[in-house]
C-alpha cells in the first residue's frame, strides 16, 4: 500500500479536535498499511482494523456533536455519510480473507472515507463555522 494516503497540511480545517482525529486516523491506516502480509498475523490485523472501526466512530460521533454545537444545517446529510462509512468498511473488511485483499480495499476505503471525505464534505462544516464566526465578529463591532 503506498504512502501517498499520509496525512497533509492541506487536509487541515483548522478545527483542533477533528483536526487531531483526522490526523490519528491517518496513523492507524499507516500501520496497517506498513503490515507485511507475509509477516503479519491475522490477529495483529483484526486488532488494528478494530480500533481503525471503533476510533472512526468516536469520530464520527465528536464531528457530528461539533456540528449540532454550530447547529450546522446538513448535519443529517453528514451523519448519513458517516453511517454509509462505516457500513461499507464493515462489509468490506469482512469479506476479505487475506491481509493483501484488506489492504487492497483500504485503498479505496482511505481515498472515499478519509481523504474525499475531508476534501469534499468536512471543508464545509470548516466553511460554515467561518461563516458562523464572522457574523459573530461582524455583529460585536456593529455593537462597538
Amino acid at each position: 500500500m503506498p504512502h501517498s494516503f499520509a496525512w497533509r497540511e492541506e487536509y487541515r480545517l483548522g478545527i483542533n479536535s477533528i483536526d487531531q482525529q483526522h490526523r490519528h486516523l491517518f496513523e492507524i491506516v499507516e500501520r496497517i498499511a506498513k503490515l507485511d502480509a507475509a509477516s503479519s498475523s491475522k490477529e495483529e490485523l483484526r486488532q488494528i482494523l478494530g480500533e481503525l472501526s471503533q476510533y472512526m466512530r468516536e469520530h464520527f460521533s465528536d464531528e457530528e456533536s461539533y456540528m449540532e454545537s454550530i447547529q450546522f444545517p446538513e448535519l443529517e446529510q453528514h451523519r448519513k455519510i458517516h453511517q454509509d462509512i462505516i457500513e461499507f468498511f464493515n462489509h468490506s473488511i469482512s469479506n476479505s480473507p487475506t491481509i493483501a485483499m484488506i489492504q487492497t480495499k483500504l485503498k479505496f476505503i482511505i481515498k472515499k472515507a478519509l481523504i474525499e471525505h475531508i476534501v469534499s464534505e468536512d471543508i464545509k462544516i470548516k466553511l460554515y463555522s467561518m461563516k458562523k464566526k464572522e457574523l459573530v465578529d461582524d455583529y460585536s463591532m456593529d455593537l462597538d
